[in-house]
């Protein structure tokens, strides 16, 4: 019985733990220029491996302790026949293939020699394969065997009995690491490697995930071309470097910027045998060491490569500390804990070969299990290195692999044509090319880079070309092109006559209305800046939109003139603007269009400013892509203060089409509203999607019919759910209409003009996954980036192009950046949003930060907070929203302060109400003493939804009816708790909660409900004797009937 070497025990340890006994395989392949006397190979082999204390004999254990036993059994060597037809490329995969499956086997140590040859026959050549378990070998031990086999095979062929063995022997690498241990020099290494790892470095990879170890991995392979190996060695020579050093300080720079810290820590194994006994032994002696590097900002090549060259020869008097040992000093040992992420395997072993006179090279197949990323680097014979970089599969795919070498091999090829550059300035070009290669571009988009033509030109065109054609209509009420831009024209008159100048706001606060049309356009021809207001909205808001936006002149109508008279603003009826025609001003394409409020983080709107180039670029592409022309009749669906009103209108007005506005009845009920459409023959719907799941609800449930006008149908706002739309294409189906009716699934935020993306859904399989956003629109690029904006197949959504905001009124802000794409610099917009790329199509995943949407409406939680905050009483307040698995929404408000409960949400809904729109009060409230707080002292959000979601209350209703009536209240609205006397408008009802509500009654009680019975009963118990009495005269109808 022979002990092990420390090196060995460590790889015992490992083999005995893990339940893979395959695990730590290695295997290599000799490849033959030619034909081998196959019997003369097999003697050959035999005999190295009998002169390998090493590999002739087992591996075994008596009371934990492992040890070797000698043995003189023969080592298995097979002959294979590969299929004699395949082409050389064909041949080598098939020998990988073969490989991969051999390499699955594992070893009984304890009973079978640790290692096994099998010859493989091709047809011209052949191929001598090698496993061998770790334990016994590590690369360059393999070499040294390979290097006897062939010296062996050379001397048969000649006839010549083989010269003795040169191997030493294995008791000596024993003896000299027990001398190491005894004359401290084993203590030394282990306080230099404790000093050297004073700052505790995260170590460094290009992922955060850990994975268990695996001895399958995905391999990316290549080969340094002549000019990148002049450059290098010439460089290297030059300064007294090695390739390796070069290639190493363009690896750790490349590692810096997928991390947080300046100092590199990677793993770096050595053969731990210059200068040692074990130079001549064929065993396991490798070793991993720590390579530290500091990458400063202001570095260039040469000065990472000249401390990779020093770490280098500083550590080597040290490199036989164990690996395993320093695990344990850094307490770096399980709980998912590691000390390197990224490995190098430098292997300089691979000299000439000849078998006879058959040259021979090696093909490595596997240097052993894989836990992060392991780079190889062979030194081949003919001098070109080689690169393999093998990855945990758990971690990295192919995909990934790939990206990461073919930039890391950019990285370098870019640093030695220009070795003075600084590792910043490599890492910008580089990741601006990448960026330039990741770039995502419209569908099917010819980009010509000229300007998209005026769509106010374009109205006016129509104007004079079919002055008779309807451009817009209410209720029969229409106004041809001619009316409508000679009435636009009196406004832009008007408003010039009053001293509006271009550039100027003005805002709008009109209900939907032709005349709310003629003065959109109307502000927009007289050159001023189009900024919508909701008359609605709390006069608090509407002051602060006033202020930021220095409105020039307000234009309302009679029933909104009195409370808008607090703005500080000029107020004029919309239906006083006339006089004489004035010359109006040109137009440019870089003057501000319009003027879009958001919610703001801050507790204040943010004002999106879109140029007029903005929007034709934005009117040509959505155009095109939803096929609209001069035959179409829109509906005109959104309230003017969301951005979806400008793509219903300009893209509308645009092509000569005609624009219906949709009345208060059409919302009466979907019945209402699907005969309304055919009756308006309306042939494309621009919905929100949570308007368009309640109408899908009604199609299916056959309280509403699917009009056969239709050609198109836009939704967004909201991410779409497999469920409704496998509803929707049944609905389709059913009423005869497959093939007729286009599905738009659009996306885009208002900074970058209403639509970015859009996707067709008709013909998606909406019974798996999520659905797809689609590509971008014409004339926009989309880029999903990492947080340091490097490309990333899962990211944030990055929009670049023609259709980009201007930015924020009065306000720099980071989400608008300026990023190198190739050689160019470009604005982009940081969407906040994640994505990720599947089969080429975008795949809505969520918010990076906490910003929500409800019915459309772009919610910044923190501005809700500061709102709340400002009451009197409230000391800490947080603001969530959540989404449930039927697709609902909520924002719940987290309060907490003196004398704070439950009683005081309707007085604290009242109080935000005088400030806030409705969509932004939360529809539920939780009281505390204290929020609860992480480690950092910092609200606890996870926690606050743990609670709420464990927390339920049971309301206590008078009757049967009033039970399933408030259940679908609470579910609608989001409220823990529902009483008799509660009113729906009061417990934070909105519109289109109204119509969900109108629309699961319907479906829940199979009577006709319609919304103006719950806006005249909106009291819980007076609408539920309201309903009981229908009930009651739908029973008392179908007995007169009978």
């Amino acid at each position: 019985m022979t002990p092990l070497n420390t090196a060995q025990h460590g790889l015992w340890l490992g083999h005995t733990l893990n339940e893979d006994k395959a695990l730590f395989n290695t295997a290599e392949c000799i490849v033959f220029d030619g034909k081998v006397d196959a019997d003369l190979l097999a003697s050959a082999a035999r005999q190295a491996v009998a002169e390998s204390e090493c590999l002739s004999c087992y591996y075994r254990s008596e009371n934990e302790q492992p040890y070797r036993v000698a043995t003189s059994e023969p080592v298995v060597f097979e002959r294979v026949h590969l299929t004699a037809s395949c082409e050389q490329d064909t041949e080598m995969a098939t020998v990988r293939r073969w490989a991969t499956q051999d390499m699955k086997q594992a070893f009984d140590l304890a009973h079978q020699l640790p290692c096994r040859f099998t010859l493989l026959h091709g047809e011209h050549q052949d191929y001598l394969y090698h496993c061998v378990h770790h334990i016994a070998l590590d690369g360059f031990g393999t070499t040294l065997i390979f290097q006897r086999i062939a010296e062996i095979y050379s001397q048969l062929m000649e006839e010549r009995a083989p010269t003795p063995s040169p191997f030493g022997s294995f008791q000596a690498v024993l003896d000299e690491d027990q001398q190491r241990r005894d004359s401290g020099a084993y203590d030394k290494a282990r306080q230099f490697w404790l000093d050297t790892l004073a700052k505790n470095v995260a170590p460094s990879s290009y992922r955060h995930d850990i994975a268990p170890i695996s001895a399958q991995f995905h391999r990316e392979s290549c080969t340094f071309n002549d000019t990148l190996w002049q450059q290098c060695q010439s460089l290297a020579e030059h300064h007294q470097l090695t390739w390796v050093d070069l290639f190493l300080a363009a690896l750790c720079t490349h590692l810096r910027h997928y991390s947080d810290n300046e100092q590199v820590v990677l793993g770096m194994m050595v053969m731990n045998r210059l200068g040692s006994k074990s130079l001549t032994v064929p065993c396991m002696q490798m070793n991993i060491v720590p390579l530290v590097v500091d990458v400063v900002a202001d570095d260039d090549l040469l000065d990472v490569a000249k401390k990779v060259a020093a770490h280098k020869k500083k550590m080597r008097r040290f490199q036989h500390y164990r690996y395993e040992d320093l695990r344990r000093d850094l307490n770096r040992v399980g709980g998912g804990q590691r000390l390197f992420g990224a490995l190098v395997n430098i292997m300089p072993f691979d000299h000439p070969l000849h078998y006879g006179n058959v040259a021979a090279s090696t093909l490595n197949l596997s240097a052993g299990p894989v836990e992060d990323l392991t780079i190889e680097l062979h030194s081949k014979s003919e001098g070109v290195p080689e690169v393999d970089i093998d990855a945990n599969p758990a971690v990295y795919d192919k995909g990934d692999l790939a990206e990461l070498q073919q930039e890391l091999m950019s990285l370098l090829t870019h640093w030695l044509a220009s070795p003075t550059q600084t590792t910043s300035c490599v890492l910008a070009s580089l990741h601006a090319q990448a960026r330039q290669d990741a770039v995502i571009s419209g569908e099917n988009d010819a980009r010509t880079h000229t300007p998209a033509e005026s769509v106010l030109n374009q109205i006016r065109r129509h104007a004079a070309q079919q002055p008779d054609a309807i451009a817009v209509e209410q209720d029969g009420v229409v106004l041809t092109y001619e009316s409508l831009v000679n009435k636009a024209d009196t406004i832009a008159s008007a408003l010039r006559a009053q001293g509006v100048q271009s550039g100027e706001r003005v805002g709008v606060a009109l209900s939907r209305s032709l005349s709310c049309i003629t003065t959109v356009l109307g502000v927009m021809f007289s050159g001023a800046v189009y900024v919508p207001l909701d008359p609605e909205q709390p006069i608090e808001r509407q002051h602060l939109i006033v202020d930021q936006a220095a409105i020039r002149m307000l234009i309302t109508e009679a029933q909104y003139q009195h409370s808008l008279s607090a703005l500080p603003v000029t107020v004029q009826l919309a239906g006083r603007l006339h006089s004489e025609p004035v010359a109006l001003p040109v137009v440019e394409a870089a003057d501000p269009a319009y003027i879009m409020f958001t919610s703001g983080s801050t507790g204040q709107p943010k004002g999106v400013v879109v140029s007029h180039s903005a929007m034709n670029h934005f009117v040509a592409a959505a155009a095109k892509r939803y096929d609209i022309a001069a035959i179409d009749r829109v509906l005109q669906f959104a309230p003017f203060h969301f951005d979806a009103s400008i793509e219903e209108i300009f893209v509308t007005l645009g092509q000569g089409a005609t624009l219906v506005l949709r009345t208060d009845a059409m919302l009466e009920s979907m019945a209402s509203f699907s005969d309304a459409i055919t009756a308006e023959r309306v042939t494309v719907l621009d919905l929100p999607t949570a308007f368009w799941n309640e109408w899908v609800v009604s199609l299916r449930a056959s309280t509403a019919t699917l009009p056969n006008t239709l050609k198109g149908v836009i939704i967004g706002g909201e991410a779409v759910y497999p469920e409704p739309l496998v509803q929707w294409k049944t609905a389709v189906e059913e009423a005869g209409l497959t093939n007729r009716i286009r599905l738009f699934n659009t996306y885009g935020p208002t900074e970058t003009t209403v639509v970015a993306t859009c996707s067709e859904l008709q013909d998606v399989d909406g019974r798996h996954g999520q659905l797809p956003i689609g590509l971008p629109l014409s004339g926009i690029d989309v880029l999903v980036l990492d947080d340091q904006l490097r490309p990333t197949t899962t990211g944030e959504l990055v929009i670049l192009g023609d259709t980009l905001a201007d930015g924020y009124l009065g306000q720099a802000h980071p989400a608008f950046i300026r990023i190198l794409v190739g050689g160019v610099e470009r604005r982009a917009y940081r969407t906040g949003d994640r994505v990720t790329l599947i089969d080429g199509q975008l795949i809505y995943l969520g918010r990076i930060d906490n910003e929500f949407k409800i019915s459309g409406y772009r919610i910044q939680p923190g501005e809700v907070e500061s709102h709340l905050l400002a009451l009197d009483g409230v000391e800490e307040a947080c603001v969530q929203g959540m989404v449930f698995d039927n697709g609902l929404r909520r924002l719940v408000a987290f309060v907490a302060g003196k004398g704070c409960q439950n009683e005081d949400a309707l007085a604290i809904k009242t109080a935000l109400q005088s400030s806030l729109p409705p969509a932004m009060i939360p529809t539920d409230f939780r009281f505390f003493a204290n929020l609860p707080k992480t480690l950092n002292n910092k609200i606890d959000r996870n926690a606050l939804l743990a609670s709420y979601e464990g927390d339920s209350v049971e309301s206590v209703l008078a009757s049967e009816t009033e039970s399933r009536v408030g259940a679908i209240w609470q579910q609608i609205l989001g409220v823990s708790l529902i009483q008799s006397q509660d009113n729906f408008f009061e417990l934070g009802g909105q519109s289109l909660q109204t119509i969900q509500i109108v629309n699961r009654l319907g479906a829940e009680f199979g009577v006709s409900i319609k919304v103006s019975d719950v806006f005249d009963r909106p009291v819980l118990n007076e609408f539920c004797r309201y309903l009981d009495e229908m009930q009651q005269q739908s029973e008392d109808e179908v007995e007169m009937v009978w």
